[in-house]
């Protein structure tokens, strides 16, 4: 594979997680109340398929922002 493959696929996998990051941003930006269980928790398995992001990608974005 040449380089400007490989610059070619991490720039296309650089912008596919911007675009994922955005949806779940977008997601959260609704009410939280809609993807929350009735003890409070978040479920995180709604947010993802309403944002369409994989459940793991979304927990881990969460995490890292300490929402979980």
């Amino acid at each position: 594979m040449s380089a400007k493959q490989r610059e070619h696929l991490r720039n296309l996998a650089i912008k596919r997680h911007e675009n994922a990051l955005f949806r779940l941003k977008n997601a959260l930006g609704y009410d939280e109340d809609f993807y929350k269980f009735k003890n409070g928790r978040l479920n995180v398995a709604k947010l993802a398929r309403c944002a369409g992001v994989s459940e793991k990608f979304a927990r881990r974005e969460l995490d890292i922002r300490g929402l979980i």
